[in-house]
């Protein structure tokens, strides 16, 4: 079964929603606390103000009727037989100091002392109701509190609202790109705002290239069958219109048998190159150990059969003896266009270098022949099918027309190359 998904700025709301609860509650704490600890410092400043007079009066005038406010304030003694005695709830207060305690359902605060005639100690106690006179400072602060919790609420839902837009519009971008995944469509611009989303849309970008690059392959393929089965195909249909009017045992008629297998040959070779050429991935069983330089040297022959009547003009140097691990149509057919494409273009002596990188072939051209190339690519298809297998296979392909000359090169990936022993080149 399916996990149900939700929504991503429904998620979004719901933990700024929880965090902004969250908020309020430590607000309504803190104020709680605040007017908590307000109130007593000031109840505790104004009882300690009301001792220290009685005390300084005291001090000044011995025992006199100088008491503390006795519209707010009770006094008592304890330890004095001449004054009045702290009721029963008060004598649990030995220490010195500010006490806040329940007697009832009423609380009461008051203040523990030395007496200052140095014999026991007195306490000080405010009246009933004398300790609410903070209540109207309550009031106005709760209100304020009240009013403050509104505009900070009302604030935090528009920074919500804000944050979730500055999401919302770039994924909603996003979605627009995903859109745009078409391969026939053009490419997106990456120009997300956010890294984490420039990110998804280079992934979507990348991605969408390889499904191009895989309707590419499909198309190269029918591109590429038509132009090189074009001419194994026409040899096939003149060879076949000599065998209609020629018997079997004629010379002619078995050379065009031959020519029907040689071409009956390439055209398996080529379909199976084009048809690897146009996956994404080789398998590894398509591999196998392909000696390079036999293999150019029986091109080279192949080519010449292709020219009859001509002289072909090549220069071979072998520096190394070399395997690599390829298809071996691919590399068949690699070898076969370089050399063709070479030849066919060639104003004198093409040369031929196998060393310990890969294969060179380079062959003089005529000074007008750079309108041969099209949009700086190579001669024809030949050279791009070269340049589609190094693709395939991870190596590299380098070409470059010279002004007298067209230069093009296959280099090997280290791992695939083995070096035997070097062998001495010679001119053919």
């Amino acid at each position: 079964m399916a996990q149900k998904s939700s929504k991503l700025l429904t998620q979004l709301f719901l933990i700024n929603g929880s965090l902004m609860a969250l908020f309020i509650i430590l607000f309504i704490v803190l104020v709680a606390f605040a007017e908590q600890e307000l109130e007593q410092i000031s109840l505790q400043h104004w009882i300690q103000a009301e001792a220290q007079q009685y005390e300084q009066d005291y001090l000044n005038y011995g025992i006199a009727d100088s008491y503390p406010n006795r519209y707010q304030f009770d006094i008592y003694w304890q330890g004095l037989a001449n004054r009045p005695q702290a009721p029963q709830w008060l004598q649990a207060f030995t220490v010195p100091g500010f006490y806040e305690v329940y007697v009832g359902t009423e609380d009461k605060h008051l203040l523990v002392r030395p007496d200052p005639s140095g014999q026991g100690v007195y306490y000080l106690v405010y009246k009933e109701g004398a300790d609410d006179y903070l209540d109207t400072f309550e009031y106005k602060l709760h209100l304020f509190v009240a009013l403050l919790g509104v505009v900070v609420l009302l604030m935090m839902l528009l920074y919500v609202h804000l944050t979730l837009s500055k999401v919302a519009r770039p994924l909603k971008a996003v979605l627009q790109k995903i859109k745009q995944m078409a391969p026939d469509a053009p490419d997106f611009n990456v120009d997300a705002q956010y890294q984490e989303l420039r990110q998804i849309e280079d992934a979507l970008l990348n991605s969408k290239r390889q499904i191009a690059d895989f309707f590419r392959r499909e198309r190269d393929f029918s591109r590429f069958s038509a132009h090189e089965i074009r001419t194994p195909l026409m040899v096939l249909k003149g060879s076949a219109q000599i065998l209609e009017r020629l018997g079997q045992n004629d010379q002619r008629s078995l050379n065009a048998q031959r020519r029907i297998e040689k071409s009956c040959d390439e055209i398996a070779l080529l379909t199976e190159t084009f048809l690897l050429l146009g996956k994404q991935s080789i398998e590894a069983e398509a591999f196998s150990d392909c000696h390079v330089n036999p293999i150019v040297q029986t091109q080279i022959q192949v080519i010449r059969e292709l020219f009859p009547g001509e002289i072909l003009a090549y220069d071979l140097q072998e520096k190394e003896s070399l395997r690599v691990a390829a298809p071996e149509s691919f590399f068949l057919v690699l070898v076969r266009n370089l050399l063709k494409n070479a030849f066919s273009y060639s104003s004198g002596t093409v040369r031929i270098r196998i060393d310990q990188q890969g294969i060179c072939v380079v062959n003089p051209c005529q000074a007008d022949s750079a309108k041969l190339l099209r949009e700086n690519r190579s001669y024809g298809y030949g050279l791009e099918i070269v340049e589609r297998i190094c693709q395939s296979l991870d190596w590299q392909f380098f070409y470059q027309q010279r002004p007298d000359e067209f230069y093009a090169e296959v280099v090997f990936q280290p791992l695939k190359i083995e070096a035997d022993n070097q062998i001495a080149g010679g001119t053919h």
